[in-house]
């Protein structure tokens, strides 16, 4: 029996959802996962549409930064390495995590899920950091303080 191709309309996905998402993981992620979406798993897209992207993430309790973080830390602990890749480089270049917390993130991953774990963190952070071509040669350095006229009476 052949799977029945759904039709290309998102019935039924919310527009905060489908917003949301692409925010999230841009419109080329999504848009390659609804080409590939048919009858059989129209329900799943527009589950995670409308209950992890428009119930989840469009909430705005929690910042885009803290949710990314969040991800990182709860797939490291699940070993779901594929995805930690999607959601590091998601941190990186679409919820701008600043790279000093991303590294404190991939510290506390390797202290509580193990150093194996956090070396593969580290491996992968490596990686993705060199694929999007940013310099971290610099990270350490801390900007010195402006004195204010006040502090200097």
């Amino acid at each position: 029996m052949r799977t029945k191709i759904a039709k290309k309309s998102n019935a039924g996905f919310t527009t905060v959802g489908d917003v949301s998402r692409r925010a999230i993981i841009g419109d080329h992620y999504v848009d390659g996962m609804l080409k590939e979406k048919n009858a059989f798993d129209h329900e799943w897209q527009e589950y995670l549409n409308n209950q992890l992207w428009g119930r989840t993430w469009a909430r705005g309790i929690l910042s885009h930064q803290q949710l990314s973080l969040i991800n990182l830390s709860m797939l490291a602990g699940l070993g779901r390495m594929e995805e930690f890749e999607l959601h590091f480089r998601i941190a990186l270049t679409r919820t701008k995590v600043p790279l000093l917390q991303l590294r404190e993130i991939l510290l506390h991953i390797g202290m509580y899920c193990g150093v194996p774990i956090g070396r593969d963190a580290f491996a992968i952070a490596r990686r993705v950091l060199k694929e999007e071509g940013i310099d971290v040669s610099r990270l350490d350095e801390v900007p010195a303080k402006k004195t204010s006229k006040k502090a200097k009476k």
